[in-house]
């Protein structure tokens, strides 16, 4: 489910974006972006007035929708491909592994293949097609590395669960004990315990 809602989202800002570049709405772009924005703005704004404290980029559905719309579309209010820009969507595809599941770089890979594919005869095509080439070929580095750090959450995730039930369990043991041996047992156990958290969370 998590997949699906994640891949919707990339998969939405990328139709948005064709619909706008293939309609005379292109002749809107600027409008269109300054609008996404203000609105983004105006959202972020709210939110700190609702929760002060709480960090400005959580990576949710929205913002990651918003953030891949405004890219495209500042992208092709530069040139499309032959953008100055375009180098950013080399930072949203290893960016979107860590905040997704890894998969949905290659739906976002799809979204982009899509928007991007009317476009190849504008200009230098074979410019274009390195440009494009580049995306695929970066796609599964991504995969992987997205891949990894999800293994490596999930190992420091476990790591946690398991030292806080030890640290439980032995705090119980200790106020049971009236053994003072077994209570610098417990509490030399309950050290260690502690360094190996710390150790997993660095």
């Amino acid at each position: 489910m998590r997949f699906f809602t994640q891949s919707t989202t990339l998969l939405l800002a990328s139709a948005i974006v064709l619909i706008i570049i293939s309609t005379p709405l292109s002749s809107y772009m600027a409008p269109i972006l300054g609008l996404v924005i203000a609105i983004s703005v105006i959202f972020i704004v709210i939110r700190q007035r609702r929760k002060p404290g709480e960090e400005l980029f959580v990576g949710s559905n929205k913002e990651v929708f918003t953030i891949t719309l405004a890219l495209l579309l500042s992208i092709f209010l530069t040139g499309g491909l032959a953008s100055s820009l375009f180098f950013l969507l080399y930072f949203l595809l290893f960016g979107i592994v860590f905040l997704f599941e890894p998969g949905t770089v290659f739906v976002l890979l799809l979204g982009l293949g899509a928007v991007f594919f009317q476009s190849l005869n504008e200009g230098d095509l074979i410019s274009n097609l390195i440009k494009l080439g580049s995306i695929v070929f970066l796609s599964p580095i991504s995969y992987f590395f997205g891949r990894e750090f999800q293994r490596r959450e999930k190992l420091s995730q476990e790591v946690e669960d398991k030292t806080g039930q030890i640290l439980e369990d032995t705090e119980v043991l200790r106020a049971r004990s009236k053994n003072e041996d077994e209570s610098e047992e417990l509490d030399d156990i309950i050290e260690k315990t502690e360094e190996l958290r710390k150790e997993a969370q660095d």
